[in-house]
């Protein structure tokens, strides 16, 4: 899944109204791995497009999450995908980022993981940006091993280091954290990992209180 733009609000005909409207737009961008891309769930039912319904008719949504992305990779192309689409005049930007279990399945320790995902954030605030994150989701195709740094990974994630405006801990809700939940249609995909629609829908429920609190502060 490349890039990928949605417009919730028809662009104006004058480059004068497009100022004019985007001043009361938030500026809603959800970048990162799987869980941001939305795979597993129906079209229209991912994160994204939950969270952007959620905040009413004045969102400008985009999406260039990409399945099987790590936090090093999201770093690297932050200049390409994301700082392109800074909107100045906008009300609020606002990055919505999930990653760092594919670092981990790539070797990279906790800390490692957590040092990118820092320096992401750094450069997102330099440019205007806030930045909501979120803890992953624990994978039962992990070894001990790499479940240990990703268990030590979300725990980074919940003390915010990296200064991020909300961090949502995932793990805040049993429905995604038991393992054998995995196994029920109603939450996760045939695959135990990515949630179905229904995963999705109990995601973007914590998500979109922390949205809001960082677009109205």
């Amino acid at each position: 899944m490349r890039r990928r733009t949605v417009l919730a609000l028809p662009l104006m005909g004058v480059a004068g109204g497009r100022a004019q409207a985007a001043m009361g737009e938030v500026n809603l961008l959800f970048d990162g791995d799987s869980i941001s891309a939305g795979l597993g769930a129906s079209p229209g039912q991912g994160l994204d497009t939950r969270v952007g319904a959620a905040l009413g008719d004045r969102v400008r949504l985009h999406n260039v999450a990409v399945s099987g992305r790590p936090v090093s990779t999201g770093l690297r192309l932050y200049p390409e995908l994301v700082a392109p689409l800074f909107m100045p005049d906008s009300r609020c930007n606002v990055i919505v980022f999930h990653a760092g279990d594919n670092d981990i399945l790539q070797g990279r320790t906790a800390a490692q993981t957590y040092a990118a995902l820092t320096a992401y954030v750094a450069a997102a605030h330099r440019q205007g940006w806030k930045i909501v994150t979120s803890t992953e989701l624990l994978r039962p195709d992990f070894s001990p091993g790499q479940e240990a740094e990703l268990r030590s990974y979300n725990r980074l994630l919940r003390a915010n280091g990296a200064g991020a405006d909300a961090v949502v801990n995932f793990s805040s809700d049993p429905r995604m954290v038991e393992l054998d939940r995995r196994k029920d249609p109603r939450l996760f995909s045939p695959d135990g990992i990515h949630p179905s629609d229904g995963g999705y829908a109990v995601l973007a429920g914590m998500l979109t209180p922390a949205v809001k609190r960082v677009v109205e502060r």
